[in-house]
């Protein structure tokens, strides 16, 4: 196998760990799934990462980084709620790994996302209580990774038709606002309630 051949492997090794980590848990996932998806050897998987779940936690973590350098700008600005409703990967293996996290794989606290946040609240909010600025981190999180896995269902659930997901997701992206507000990330007064009608 060719070095060229070798790198691109690698690279197909992440994105099929990233795509099998989008349908599944990680304790549902073999490193031999990960060769089948990616078209290489299952010998790849351990010659590049050590282990199936480092190629996951790697995985998951170019992913974020992805994140943090696009949705993000580069940690300058938060991640709408509409960008993380259309980001199917983002929110699947959130929850994915919520539910079922890697074992620790030896790479120290990998958080960009959480501490391009941190930075981007620090920044606007520099004599703010920190605890503050975590718990809304966390609210923001919860709010925008639990709108594309619960709100469609919850919509229906409480009887209405998925006609109304646009006033739901709107209600979201408020309460969004309003935290993002708290901590200096918005100004300005509270939404209109667009998509209300």
């Amino acid at each position: 196998m060719t070095l060229a051949r070798r790198g691109a492997a690698r690279g197909d090794l992440l994105d099929a760990a990233l795509r099998l980590l989008a349908d599944r848990p990680p304790s549902a996932i073999s490193g031999r799934e990960i060769a089948e998806e990616a078209g290489v050897n299952y010998g790849l998987v351990h010659y590049h990462f050590g282990s199936k779940d480092r190629l996951l936690d790697m995985a998951w973590h170019q992913h974020l980084d992805w994140l943090v350098d696009t949705e993000m700008e580069g940690g300058t600005r938060p991640v709408s709620v509409r960008a993380t409703a259309e980001d199917r990967t983002l929110w699947a293996v959130a929850g994915h790994m919520a539910l079922d996290p890697l074992q620790a794989t030896g790479d120290g606290d990998r958080r960009r996302v959480l501490d391009a946040y941190r930075d981007l609240v620090e920044a606007s909010d520099p004599d703010g209580d920190p605890v503050h600025h975590w718990t809304t981190i966390a609210a923001l999180f919860a709010l925008e990774l639990g709108w594309p896995i619960f709100g469609p269902a919850n919509v229906t659930t409480v009887g209405l038709s998925a006609a109304h997901l646009p006033m739901a997701r709107s209600r979201v992206e408020a309460l969004v606002a309003t935290l993002e507000r708290s901590v200096g990330l918005r100004s300005g007064e509270p939404p209109g309630g667009e998509g209300d009608s």
